[in-house]
């Protein structure tokens, strides 16, 4: 009883300690100057600035319940680096907006209710160093920082915010020439309901952008004689535009559009504009123009040659940014595993000396554990043969659970509005290899076709994200052919449904087939594969 007494009164000591020091340290921090730190507002006045960053800090140690004095910092440090932000000032601004990024995180450790505006913030500030990385063409940072934008915008609710992170982080991947990726954040930007219409206008622009330059002419087609009834001149508008009549190789009706993109259009936007600039004057045989255009492209390639030193300033700035986030992970980390080593070398402590002053208590008590275990172990097999057949009963009612909710899926799927509507179209015609041309009035309108893939997703949400994650080489075109394939369309009505011939059909087919690597019926297989995945 003495060493327990001991023991008690030395962390009672210790923690005595620790809060002296505590009070100490925070002394010269009064609370109510505190309270007169969240009401700073920011001001262009450096040191003020910093000396409203340095008391806020104290106050946040002191008052360390009180975690919007790490928001305020965050706020401060933001508004700098908005404040100062230029093409001169990139290297203080990605600082100040790094140290505004780390406040912010380490308030929302300390908050147990995140509001929206805090996301919304937080996806602010990622989505400004996201454009500084833009600016300097770097692609990898600039697009995790997006995404991490993207996220945090989903979380505050914030559609506005969503949709045109979603077309910034596309046209990023456009600029940098990969097509395929760029046209995912388009589409995933089109799938969401009641979208204002001039940024759906912008989706759709970019997304026939993207087509032409994935060499999808048809799909590009479609949707370019399906919304452009209506003339918005925009930049997005003429790029749609000057990109058809140039890869259309009409050269003349392309000028104009891609020379308002040129004038109207960023670093990047009149850098990508002036190489279809220059061969489209190649080809009206104007060889001045011609000449002006390869000009601004080599003036700004040798200007991008110059910026490699900050360049590899900025990105070592955020590989730095990382490696602290995971260096503090990693303190954290050691600090905990530190306490529980301490707390577990006690607590092993005060148990052995437990034991060793009870120690022939203990020898009874395991003596008669271990006769009662010896004399029950019957009784505990006959317990795990029962617990063995009710798992094997629960697993059979939770396959014969998935099967009834594939199937009631399965059939609400077929009682749609679309799937009764493309069902009428084939019922009673019989369609022929020879005749498939005749039938081209029955193909579906784009409207019908993007009806149909979200109503698939709805009533079998998980089938399309795992077709594309486990077969890359899916494209979209694809995902149409396997959800009528699905439907149990044979390749000449698919040929027919999505207006192409016969052998395109076929060869579509034959296609999805090798990347499933399988030679039986596709519907059959495409059936079985969208009910493992339900």
């Amino acid at each position: 009883m003495r060493i327990m007494k001991r023991f008690f009164k030395n962390i009672i000591l210790l923690l005595l300690i620790i809060t002296t020091l505590n009070i100490i340290s925070c002394s010269d921090v009064s609370k109510s100057y505190c309270e007169e730190i969240l009401n700073y507002s920011y001001t262009e006045n450096d040191s003020l600035i910093e000396n409203n960053i340095s008391s806020a800090k104290k106050c946040s140690e002191k008052y360390h319940k009180r975690p919007e004095y790490l928001q305020k910092i965050s706020q401060i440090y933001y508004s700098n680096a908005i404040s100062d932000y230029s093409s001169e000032q990139l290297i203080p601004s990605a600082k100040k907006l790094f140290l505004a990024l780390d406040y912010i995180n380490e308030y929302f450790s300390k908050i147990e209710t995140v509001k929206s505006f805090d996301y919304q913030f937080r996806g602010e500030i990622y989505e400004r160093i996201a454009d500084i990385y833009k600016d300097i063409n770097s692609l990898k940072p600039a697009s995790e920082l997006y995404d991490k934008a993207l996220a945090n915008y989903e979380s505050s609710g914030n559609k506005e915010k969503v949709l045109n992170t979603l077309i910034k982080t596309g046209k990023l991947y456009q600029y940098n020439h990969i097509p395929n990726i760029a046209m995912i954040y388009f589409e995933i930007a089109e799938e969401y309901d009641e979208i204002p219409l001039n940024i759906y206008r912008k989706i759709i622009d970019n997304k026939i952008v993207t087509l032409y330059e994935l060499n999808d002419y048809k799909n590009a087609d479609s949707i370019f004689k399906n919304h452009f009834n209506i003339k918005i001149q925009d930049y997005d508008f003429h790029s749609a535009i000057g990109t058809k009549h140039f890869y259309e190789r009409n050269y003349k009706d392309a000028l104009p559009h891609l020379k308002y993109c040129f004038e109207n259009g960023n670093q990047q936007e009149k850098l990508a504009t002036s190489e279809k600039l220059a061969e489209v004057y190649f080809n009206l045989n104007d060889h001045e123009n011609e000449m002006f255009y390869i000009q601004h492209q080599a003036k700004n390639n040798s200007i991008e040659i110059r910026r490699t030193p900050l360049k590899l300033d900025l990105e070592k700035l955020f590989d730095s940014y990382h490696n602290t986030i995971n260096n503090k992970k990693e303190k954290k980390s050691n600090n905990y595993n530190t306490i529980i080593i301490l707390v577990l070398i006690s607590a092993v402590s005060f148990i052995i000396m437990l034991y060793l002053h009870n120690r022939k208590k203990y020898q009874e008590t395991i003596r008669k554990a271990e006769e009662t275990i010896s004399d029950n172990h019957e009784k505990i097999q006959s317990k795990d043969k029962i617990i063995d057949n009710i798992s094997k009963k629960i697993e059979d009612l939770e396959s014969i659970k998935t099967n009834i909710n594939f199937d009631e899926a399965y059939k609400s799927f077929c009682e749609s509005i679309i799937f009764k509507k493309i069902k009428s179209l084939m019922e009673g015609r019989i369609i022929l290899i020879k005749n498939i041309q005749e039938n081209s009035k029955l193909a579906l309108s784009n409207n019908d076709i993007i009806s149909l893939v979200k109503t698939f997703n709805k009533h079998f949400p998980n089938t399309l994200p795992s077709l594309k994650k486990e077969y890359e080489s899916i494209t979209s075109n694809d995902t149409k052919f396997f959800i009528l394939s699905f439907m149990n369309f044979n390749d000449i009505e698919i040929a027919v449904l999505l207006g192409l011939t016969y052998s395109a059909s076929n060869k579509r087919s034959k296609k999805i087939k090798d990347i499933f690597n399988i030679k039986s019926d596709l519907s059959e297989f495409i059936l079985q594969y969208t009910k493992s995945k339900f």
